[in-house]
């Protein structure tokens, strides 16, 4: 899906999908233009984080660690 999808999907502006991106919290090598269904899960997360307080700086440390637990919980299933 593109930008505009994912954010109406989302209920984000995209603006703030694009600071995602260039924050790395949807991943390092996350393309601007191209999202698919598990970027909602995350924009999600990231929401979620946000709404309790955590500021985009701390995100930008702690979403790797997130990213790489569920892919170890993905492996082991």
């Amino acid at each position: 899906m593109n930008l505009t999808e994912l954010a109406a999907s989302a209920h984000v502006d995209a603006s703030r999908i694009e600071d995602y991106v260039k924050s790395g919290l949807l991943g390092k090598e996350h393309s601007t233009t191209e999202f698919d269904d598990s970027d909602l899960y995350w924009i999600d997360m990231i929401q979620c984080f946000q709404d309790n307080g955590t500021s985009l700086d701390d995100l930008s440390g702690l979403m790797p660690r997130c990213r790489k637990g569920q892919s170890q919980l993905t492996q082991v299933q």
